[in-house]
């Protein structure tokens, strides 16, 4: 049988072996906070006086982007297989790190 017929047995060292990639998105994960404190201060700035709750609505856009461009480039990062997987899960901790205070806040506030 030729050796790259599709029937031939394949030796386990000739399967490839995908490169690691830079960490790239999970170097993005930590933008988060900045661009969650963006978007808070353009909804906040967006909703000035238009309605009575206008007070935390802009924290409330800019906690939930923090967390989902934390939690994307996260994901992003796994599907990749970037190199040092541990370096998007703490950039997607520390950028939902303000939408668990902002919860917690809701919760006791009187």
């Amino acid at each position: 049988m030729p050796p790259d017929s599709p029937q031939a047995p394949r030796s386990p060292s000739t399967t490839p072996i995908s490169a690691q990639r830079f960490p790239l998105l999970g170097l993005v994960s930590f933008l988060g906070l900045p661009v969650g404190a963006a978007a808070a201060h353009i909804a906040t700035a967006a909703n000035h006086g238009v309605t009575a709750g206008a007070s935390t609505t802009g924290v409330s856009i800019g906690v939930l982007a923090s967390a989902a461009v934390g939690l994307i480039a996260t994901v992003g990062s796994r599907v990749r297989q970037e190199r040092w997987p541990w370096l998007g899960i703490v950039g997607a901790v520390f950028s939902a790190a303000p939408l668990v205070l902002f919860l917690v806040g809701m919760m006791f506030k009187h």
